[in-house]
């Protein structure tokens, strides 16, 4: 996915893959694993606890197939959310 996303990118748009960014949201931010490709100069969606590099995935995935069964991960959620929510009303219990 990585390179030929890269690919088609330099192909359509003359972007060089040395400054795109590919990064991946997953829950509980967004409910779903997706990849975006961005260009560096483009910083939206990308903050450390919001955006995971996906060479940094897949690199983890090759060390250890369990890796991500095994990692705790940071995330952060906007105040009031319906997510921040219900972790709280539990961590109140």
């Amino acid at each position: 996915m990585r390179s030929e996303g890269l690919a088609a990118i330099e192909s359509v748009y003359g972007v060089a893959c040395d400054q795109v960014r590919v990064f991946v949201h997953y829950q509980p931010q967004f409910y779903h694993f997706h990849v975006h490709f961005t260009r560096l100069e483009n910083e939206t969606g990308c903050a450390v606890e919001r955006g995971h590099l996906l060479s940094d995935i897949l690199q983890n995935l090759e060390g250890d197939g369990e890796y991500y069964a095994k990692r705790t991960i940071t995330y952060k959620l906007k105040k009031g959310s319906a997510l921040e929510n219900l972790i709280a009303s539990y961590l109140e219990e």
